[in-house]
Order: structure tokens, then C-alpha cells, then sequence
């Protein structure tokens, strides 16, 4: 045997390398956008400036996106020993920002990897302060096509051009990084860009903050669009969440004493409103507050900007009024769990449920959604609402001796006082808007029901003389609605009393499911709880008519209702355990706090098993949640009782939101094509969330299984002569002819068995589980649906995908 001869041997680096890590780490736009923009905030920018010019365009090699920040810039040993580094441990090195101390937001360093993702060039130029009135400017530009396969990754070289300046030389000079992409890979969608501001919206709204001594004060951080491109494509990203909350309230005290309010809120538009308050130490004092309700986001004017999954994040980590006194933040007021204010202590105690006499006015000449004395209950918690109030230096307001907070004197009391009052006139507005909304949705049902029903009869009698019978009862239930003043719709924490009179006994017993019956009652409690007897024109045809449709599918529906009766009660128990489980979620994410915080205290040798605990902990918690988002949607929607036509758009939009996180990992791309103005028949939400789920998760299920790299589901939705048509494609795995009709079978999960066995090859076991094995009731489920609707669900071949299955709605 030969002796060794010294030699030895080493790893090399492809420069493929480049595009795998671009490719794998990297997987969607708004993503590696995201992780630039995450980048900026690590770098203690306080703005980050989003450019994006030609990006919509096939042809993208004019395209380009710009990241500008004011930040803290690199200099080139920055750029060598950082950016150009593969793997850096800068972030492990240092976890929080030098300047503001940040906890850095940006993912191990794969913002470069990012670039690579974007675009084919990337441009930098970014300037550091090297001393006093010193900076250093450096420029780079790579591109990312000069990397060959077979190539190793150190033989590609960029020049880099270094200069010293002077404050003198460019008196305008600052701090700052900014990123050019050019020619990028791909166009950009709307969609893709309406995603990107959602991602980025808990970053958008992180509030002042200052962490002590060793810190200097954080004065936020900004993102400004610049993107004409596309809806929404500018102004900055705090203007339009606040744009997007149900209203945006902004207020000032005058130095006459009055108080100015001005309301811009969905569907009543812009209100204003004024009253006066003695309070002239106070002059000049400005504040802006959003009401983002969380139940649901049908109350959000823009909810492309703002999800729930968002609004519920901003309302853990950034909700609450806060105070700032001559521009700075005042620390001990506002924030999630600080309700300075005491609306919440008021809804507990019931103390504010009757609004101050200063509104009594308005007791007569606003529609409320319930009884004037109660509608303050119905209104915001402080985790609802974000906001500021802006004091002036010299407002008369002195800071207590621990510095931290106000002495809280008369003055204060009546800055309270006027935060309070103005609140309540939003909450005020607020029953108003559900008064308005209800009503429309009364008379828009209304109006259908006449139609539908009138079309029906004149079917089954051939006979065409109820079309004046037919519009006198359309105008006399419009008048009914238009003269509405007080409450005309029920609140959805309990019904009237005087409903039940327009039942009979036998109808007392049962609960009818269909539209006919959501009719007759909101007639007849307009008619019997909003307008004075006199008044009454209550259409008798759409009473009757609705009567007899109610007393003739009674029997049909006695079935539905029993499982619905049965679905109910296991729904308490899958309520309690949901109430659970997010309490447990929110604990796994303390729990991984407290680590955190004691880790100074834990020997060097065993930070980085420490390290890995924390990541668990943190993976679980963001895997649970990402669960909690699909669960949520049927624990909003299941026990709502309003049978009407649905949105498809926004439904599947909602879907696609809530399934991202797992198509992420299979690489799928989804894409739709549904009109904004197609409607389901009506039909129950939470149905149609079922049907589009249930297809949706099987495709993620079909292309995961394939292994392929071009996963593609795509969604259409249309008008045909069938009804109203879904079709949901992939290019999965498939399914043979023989055994289309056995899938639709309840019980049978994969009737070829070439699903499941597969794709736990390919999937992670925390996938595995969220998407699960299947209990073989999915596609059965849905072509009850159909069925019951008048329609039907199948499969049908496409010549460009391996799988299409069809559900039409007909009734």
C-alpha cells in the first residue's frame, strides 16, 4: 500500500450555486422584495423608498426596480466582507441594529440571494459616514449572467469604484444604500404587488421607540410606493393601511374651544361633526385613529391592502393610541395592552353604554343599528384602533418626576375627556354604517327575491300579469326602507321579539335556511320596529309570496337541518378547543421570549443549542399559526346564518391568502381568472369556502405528489349556460378515467393510491400533517353542494392540465 504524500483536498464552490440558493431560498417576488425592504429596516433606515418602473411588461429587459433607504449604508469593506459574502454571520454577530438597536428582521443574509431571484442586474450604490464629516461612496454592478455552470464562483470579478467625500464638497450628502434591479425575470402581476404590501404591512406600522441609553430615540420606519403601474402604486404604506381600516378619524382642538372631527369610513363616506369643550390649555392638539375591526374584512375599504391575517398581527403588536408630545413620543401611553383611555374598562363595566349628553342630538337624526342608549356597546376594544395624538410643545401639560409619563391634572383629564368623547361619535357613526349596510342588503334582497319569485309563478301558471303587481311591490318596499330613521335591522347578537309575531307556531319550531325567510323578516321588522304605523307600506305580495316559498321547502329542508343542528353542537367543542389552542400558541412565542431574554446568562458553549431551541419554538409557533389561518375561516363563517350570493373572486383570493405558506413549498404558482362581478346563487360563505378549499388543497396535494419544477393550479371562474361555472386545474399526477366517478365516493381518499404514499416523500412531516391524509369527504362535500344548488361537480379532461374538476351552481 502507497504511503500518503501530503496531500490534501478542499470543498469548491460551483458558481450554479448562485441560482440555487436564488431559485430555493427565494421563491416568490414579493418575497425577495420583502427581505430587501427588511434589509434597509436592519440598516436603521427610517425610510425605504420602492421604485418600480416597466415591471408589468412581457418584455422585461427595460424593466426595473429601485430600493432606496436612508439607512446606515456599507462601506466597501462592508460590501466585501458582508454582502459579497456567501453564509456571512454578521446578523449572529450582531443580533440588533448599531444605531436605533433593532432586533434585525432580515432572514441570515439571503437579500443577495434575493437579487439573484429579481432581476439579471443589480446596481448598488450605497454611502457610510467613515468619520466626521467624512463619507465613503461605493458602486458596484454585477451581473448575475457573467456566473457560469462549471465555473468556480471566484473566478467572476466586478469593479468597484470607492470615493471619499466631504459634507463641504456636497453639503446634501447622507447615509444610505440603493439597489437597482434591472431586467428582471419575470413581470410583475397585480396580485403579486397587492401581496407584497400585505407582507409588508406589520412592518409599516412598527411605532417610535426607545431602548435605552446605548440607543439613540427610533423614529420609525416608513416604506413610500413609487409604482404608477399599479392601483394603490403610491404614497407610503402607513396612509394606506390607515386608508384601508372601516374609518380613519382625525381631530383638532381649536383655540375657541371647539373640537373639529372628520370621519372617512366605508359605505357612509365622509361625516363631520364638531362640539365645544373648554379646554384652552390643549390648543392646537391634532389626532388621527383607524378602527380595524377584526371579525371580519367585509368591513375594510381596501381589504387588498389590509387581510385579517394582517390586521389581527397589527392588532397584537401595534394597536392602541399613542401619545406624542412636541413630535416626540410620550412612552407610557398607548399600545396593545395599555388602555389609557378606559374604553375597554367602559365596555366591561357597561359604564359607557349610553353616549354623552353632547350627542343627544343625534338621537332622531341618525339611523343607528340599535337603540341610541345601547350603541356604544357595539363599539371598539383599544386593540381595535391605532392611532396617535399629537400635542404641541407648549401645550399645558407638564411630565410627571420619573419623566416617563404626564402629571395627570386637569388638563390631562380633559385630553382624556375629548379622545373619549370623539370616540364615541365614531361608534356613533359605526351603528350608523351597519343601519346603512343592512338596509342596502334589505332592499337589494328585496328587489332579487321579487324578481326571482315573480318568474317562478309566472312558469308555473303561464300566466304574464304580475308585472304591476310585481313593481308595486318593489316601490313599496323600497319606501319602507328609505324612510327608516331608528334601528331596521337586527343586531347580530340577538334577534327582536317582535320578529317571532309574523310566525306561526309550527314555523317557531323549525329554522329555515333559505333566503325567502331572511326576506319576510326583515320586511316585517321594518315594518313593525322602525316606521310609525301610519307609515307602514310593507309589501303584502313579497310577504305572501316569501310565506308560501317558506311553508313549501320546509319539509325538504327538515334534513339539512338536522345535520346543521348536529354540526352545531360539535362546533362549541371545536370553538373551546381553538380558544385553547391560540392561548397555547401565544405561549410558545413567550416561551421562546423568556429564552431569549436569559441567554447572557447561559454559558457561550451552549448558545448555539439554545439558539436551535429558540428556532423550534418559533417554527411551531408560525406553523400553528398558519393553520389557525384555514381554521379560522370556517369558525368566522360556519355559524353565520345569511344565505347570499357570494363573491367568487374574493373567496378563492381568501383561499389562495390562507393556502400560500404550503404552495410556497411546492414551488406551485397559482392564477386565476374570475370577473370581479361573478356571483354565486345565494348560497351560505362558508359553502363556497368549502368547495374552493377542498380543490384547492387536492391540487397542491396532485402537483406535490409529481415532483415536478412548473407546478401551476389555475382557477376560472364564469357565466354559462349551465349556471355559474368553477373550474380549478393542475398539472399534478392525475387521475385515471375508471376512477373519476369512485373520487367524488364519501370515505374514498385516493382511489389509485398514487397520492398520499408518494407525497410524503416529498413533503416535510409538519406539510404532511396540515395538509393531511384526507378523510375522503372533501370532493363528495362538494358535489353535495352543487347538488343541492342545482348544479353538479365532475371531472372533465383539458388538453393543457392533468386534472380539472368542474362545479357548477344553478339555483
Amino acid at each position: 500500500m502507497a504511503d500518503s504524500d501530503g496531500e490534501t483536498v478542499t470543498f469548491t464552490i460551483d458558481s450554479r450555486l448562485l441560482e440555487e440558493l436564488g431559485e430555493n431560498l427565494v421563491t416568490r417576488n414579493h418575497v425577495a422584495v420583502g427581505e430587501l425592504v427588511k434589509n434597509s429596516y436592519d440598516a436603521d433606515a427610517t425610510e425605504v423608498i420602492l421604485e418600480f418602473e416597466e415591471v408589468t411588461a412581457k418584455d422585461t429587459s427595460n424593466s426595473e426596480i429601485a430600493v432606496i433607504d436612508d439607512g446606515n449604508g456599507m462601506t466597501l469593506e462592508e460590501v466585501r466582507d458582508d454582502f459579497m459574502r456567501i453564509a456571512t454571520t454578521s446578523k449572529l454577530r450582531d443580533p440588533v441594529s448599531d444605531k436605533y438597536g433593532r432586533e434585525k428582521a432580515g432572514d441570515k443574509g439571503i437579500g443577495r440571494f434575493a437579487c439573484r431571484r429579481l432581476a439579471n442586474v443589480l446596481n448598488i450604490e450605497t454611502t457610510a459616514k467613515i468619520e466626521d464629516e467624512v463619507y465613503q461612496r461605493t458602486t458596484l454592478n454585477i451581473d448575475w449572467r457573467d456566473y457560469k455552470a462549471d465555473q468556480q464562483i471566484e473566478e467572476v470579478s466586478f469593479p468597484v469604484t470607492v470615493e471619499e467625500v466631504t459634507s463641504q464638497e456636497e453639503p446634501d450628502i447622507s447615509t444610505g444604500t440603493t439597489l437597482r434591479l434591472r431586467d428582471l425575470q419575470e413581470s410583475w402581476t397585480k396580485r403579486d404587488f397587492d401581496t407584497l404590501r400585505r407582507n409588508m404591512v406589520t412592518l409599516a406600522v412598527v411605532e417610535e421607540q426607545d431602548r435605552g441609553p446605548d440607543y439613540e430615540y427610533d423614529p420609525g420606519f416608513e416604506i413610500t410606493f413609487r409604482a404608477p403601474e399599479f392601483d394603490m402604486g403610491e404614497g407610503t404604506l402607513t396612509e394606506q393601511i390607515h386608508n384601508a381600516s372601516w374609518g380613519f378619524l382625525e381631530g383638532e382642538i381649536g383655540k375657541n374651544g371647539k373640537v373639529l372631527l372628520e370621519l372617512d369610513a366605508n359605505i357612509i363616506g365622509s361625516q363631520s361633526y364638531s362640539f365645544s369643550h373648554n379646554s384652552p390649555g390643549l390648543a392646537g392638539t391634532k389626532f388621527e385613529i383607524s378602527y380595524i375591526p377584526l371579525d371580519t374584512k367585509e368591513h375594510y375599504r381596501d381589504p387588498q391592502t389590509l387581510s385579517l391575517k394582517r390586521a389581527r398581527d397589527i392588532s397584537d403588536n401595534h394597536s392602541g393610541v399613542r401619545v406624542y408630545k412636541g413630535g416626540f413620543r410620550v412612552f407610557t401611553y398607548g399600545g396593545p395592552n395599555d388602555d389609557w383611555l378606559g374604553i375597554d374598562q367602559d365596555r366591561t363595566t357597561h359604564k359607557g353604554r349610553s353616549p354623552d349628553e353632547t350627542f343627544e342630538g343625534l338621537r332622531n337624526n341618525l339611523d343607528l343599528h340599535t337603540d341610541f342608549n345601547k350603541a356604544l356597546l357595539a363599539g371598539p376594544n383599544n386593540r381595535n384602533l391605532v392611532g396617535r395624538v399629537m400635542i404641541s410643545s407648549d401645550a399645558d401639560l407638564t411630565m410627571a418626576s420619573n419623566r416617563e409619563d404626564f402629571q395627570e391634572n386637569e388638563v390631562f383629564e380633559e385630553l382624556r375627556e375629548i379622545i373619549r368623547l370623539s370616540l364615541q361619535w365614531m361608534t356613533l357613526q359605526w351603528s350608523h354604517y351597519k343601519a346603512v349596510k343592512s338596509r342596502k342588503q334589505l332592499e337589494e334582497e328585496t328587489e332579487k327575491f321579487l324578481d326571482e319569485t315573480q318568474d317562478d309563478e309566472s312558469d308555473s301558471t303561464g300566466e304574464g300579469g304580475g308585472d304591476s303587481a310585481d313593481d308595486s311591490g318593489r316601490r313599496s318596499t323600497s319606501e319602507a326602507g328609505d324612510t327608516t330613521i331608528d334601528k331596521n335591522q337586527k343586531d347580530s347578537a340577538g334577534k327582536d321579539d317582535e320578529s317571532e309575531v309574523n310566525k306561526t307556531s309550527e314555523e317557531q319550531d323549525k329554522e329555515p335556511v333559505d333566503s325567502a325567510l331572511d326576506l319576510l323578516e326583515g320586511v316585517a321588522d321594518t315594518a313593525t320596529d322602525t316606521v310609525p304605523e301610519d307609515d307602514r307600506q310593507v309589501s303584502d305580495e313579497a310577504v305572501e309570496t316569501a310565506t308560501k316559498v317558506v311553508r313549501s321547502t320546509l319539509e325538504q329542508k327538515e334534513q339539512e337541518i338536522d345535520f346543521f343542528r348536529s354540526a352545531f353542537s360539535v362546533n362549541q367543542v371545536v370553538f373551546s378547543f381553538s380558544h385553547e389552542l391560540r392561548s397555547m400558541v401565544n405561549n410558545l412565542g413567550s416561551t421562546a421570549a423568556e429564552i431569549e431574554a436569559v441567554m447572557n446568562n447561559v454559558p457561550e458553549d451552549q448558545h448555539a443549542q439554545f439558539e436551535d431551541i429558540i428556532g423550534n419554538l418559533r417554527k411551531m409557533e408560525d406553523r400553528f399559526k398558519s393553520q389557525m389561518e384555514l381554521f379560522g375561516i370556517f369558525m368566522e363563517t360556519g355559524n353565520r346564518k345569511d344565505v347570499e350570493e357570494q363573491a367568487i373572486s374574493t373567496i378563492v383570493e381568501d383561499v389562495l391568502e390562507a393556502t400560500e405558506y404550503i404552495a410556497e413549498y411546492y414551488n406551485v404558482d397559482f392564477s386565476t381568472d374570475i370577473p370581479r362581478l361573478l356571483y354565486t346563487p345565494p348560497m351560505y360563505k362558508s359553502e363556497l369556502y368549502s368547495i374552493v378549499i377542498n380543490l384547492v388543497t387536492n391540487g397542491i396535494k396532485a402537483v406535490g405528489t409529481s415532483g415536478g419544477e412548473n407546478n401551476q393550479i389555475h382557477i376560472e371562474g364564469k357565466n354559462t349556460d349551465d349556471g355559474i361555472q368553477i373550474r380549478v386545474y393542475d398539472n399534478g399526477v392525475g387521475i385515471p378515467d375508471s376512477a373519476r366517478e369512485e373520487a367524488f365516493q364519501p370515505l374514498v381518499s385516493d382511489p389509485v393510491n398514487n397520492i398520499y404514499e408518494d407525497l410524503s416523500k416529498e413533503m416535510p412531516e409538519e406539510l404532511s400533517e396540515q395538509l393531511g391524509r384526507g378523510t375522503g369527504l372533501g370532493l363528495s362535500i362538494v358535489r353535495n353542494i352543487a347538488e343541492k344548488y342545482g348544479g353538479q361537480a365532475r371531472f372533465v379532461d383539458s388538453d393543457d392540465w392533468s386534472t380539472c374538476v368542474e362545479v357548477t351552481l344553478n339555483e
